[in-house]
């Protein structure tokens, strides 16, 4: 019974070991990829070392800093000045409006460079406001 055996497991373990190394082998080619499909694109005009995001990862990046900065926001210290919460709020509110502009666009998907602008416009604004969100900690 035991010798019956042998033969279908030593198969099954081939054809697991095949697709293993098959999985791997594709995983190790498209991490290392440099194609629009892989991680690296750098902008148009030389290489200026500053990756152009896909729109999708554009609009990651943007809800990424809003759910940091609105996390910031809600968990303001109570002897934080007034007015960094208030320009921090006010970061929150346009950079959820631009991001929800971006979304718009995404939707529509006729403008990648649309959706990457007002992403860009989204984080710009919250990193504009960086020191009101860092006096929301202190008191």
């Amino acid at each position: 019974m035991r010798a019956d055996l042998i033969l279908p497991i030593l198969v099954l373990a081939a054809a697991l070991t095949a697709a293993v190394y098959t999985y791997r082998r594709r995983e190790r080619r498209v991490s290392t990829r440099t194609t629009p499909a892989g991680a690296e694109i750098w902008g148009a005009g030389g290489d200026t070392r500053t990756p152009v995001l896909s729109p999708a990862e554009a609009l990651a990046q943007a809800e990424h800093a809003i759910r940091v900065r609105a996390a910031q926001v809600a968990g303001a210290s109570p002897a934080a000045p007034p007015e960094a919460l208030i320009a921090a709020e006010a970061a929150l509110t346009t950079a959820r409006t631009e991001l929800a502009e971006a979304r718009r666009q995404w939707a529509k998907g006729e403008n990648p460079t649309a959706v990457r602008e007002h992403s860009a416009r989204a984080d710009a604004v919250l990193q504009a406001q960086a020191p009101a969100f860092a006096a929301l900690g202190e008191g």
